[in-house]
């Protein structure tokens, strides 16, 4: 009987059953398998940055609606636990395909990293630092 549950897997294609590494975006369950991750975390700076590796069984993936999107990466630990890691896409591209599977890179980071696109200044007077915050947060 596992032969014939292993050969169904296997037909299937890419899951997060039983993986160390499963990743959830707005595409859905199973679309984008975590093959690999990497990354850094810091007190300073933007906080964090992973870069997931996925495969999916989709080479035409759009990448630019999940610009933005909010992801969650689950990590299981040695001890079995699970550790979340929650941010927002901020960089998709497609690295290739072989036919049978195509591999995206992603890269998660927290919301505040968009900050860091603005391209444009401003000078404030006569502001509170909490005036300052809301119109720059509301743009």
């Amino acid at each position: 009987m596992d032969l014939v549950n292993n050969l169904r897997a296997a037909l299937a294609g890419p899951s997060h059953a039983q993986r160390f590494l499963r990743l959830h975006t707005s595409l859905g369950s199973d679309v984008l398998v975590a093959e690999t991750l990497d990354g850094v975390e810091q007190i300073d700076g933007l906080g964090f940055q992973w870069t997931i590796t996925a495969l999916s069984l989709d080479a035409g993936l759009q990448l630019a609606p999940l610009i933005g999107q909010g992801a969650l990466l689950q990590l299981q630990q040695a001890d079995g636990s699970v550790r979340p890691l929650h941010g927002r896409i901020t960089a998709a591209e497609r690295l290739g395909s072989n036919g049978g599977l195509a591999r995206y890179r992603l890269r998660l980071q927290p919301w505040l990293a968009f900050l860091s696109q603005r391209v444009d200044s401003y000078v404030f007077h006569d502001k509170t630092v909490v005036e300052i915050v809301e119109d720059l947060f509301a743009d």
